[in-house]
């Protein structure tokens, strides 16, 4: 297997792809464009050609599933084009996910916000735990901020609209 900053990734006997994700130097796990460049790379090159029986998403963090996108990176988001490219790079990894081929599940804990949902969404199955730290939601339309990346959900057109 190859070496990933934010992905730990496993196989296992049965042939289970297991993908842990770890954003390094944070207490919780953001999607950033980092995270989102890693995972298309694990899905490209870790899955094409393997007898791969399914996929195993999940959190390596105790704080958490996935909090959604890394907020800090919209801070350097100066164009429309910048915001859009964003977008399309987690739609496009998400679309690629709901269409492996293979049985993909999100093992969720704790909380499960925002683009963290989406790609749990963008599983087959997800599995949460009943702890009542798992929350489960899309926060960002209280901020007028529609989900843009999950499951095909949402597709910009060529103009942006």
């Amino acid at each position: 297997m190859s070496s990933y900053s934010a992905w730990k990734v496993a196989c296992d006997d049965d042939q289970i792809l297991w993908l842990s994700l770890d954003c390094p130097e944070s207490s919780t796990n953001t999607l950033g464009k980092t995270v989102l460049t890693e995972l298309d790379r694990i899905l490209t090159k870790e899955v094409n050609g393997k007898a791969l029986q399914g996929i195993v998403i999940q959190s390596s963090k105790q704080s958490g599933f996935i909090a959604g996108a890394d907020v800090h990176e919209f801070e350097g988001l100066e164009h429309i084009e910048d915001a859009i490219a964003y977008v399309r790079q987690g739609q496009a990894v998400f679309s690629r996910l709901e269409n492996i081929g293979i049985p993909t599940v999100a093992l969720i804990d704790g909380f499960c916000l925002g683009g963290g949902l989406e790609l749990a969404l963008s599983c087959r199955y997800r599995i949460a735990s009943d702890s009542t730290k798992t929350r489960l939601g899309l926060p960002e339309v209280m901020l007028g901020i529609q989900p843009a990346w999950g499951g095909r959900c949402v597709c910009l057109n060529e103009s942006g609209a």
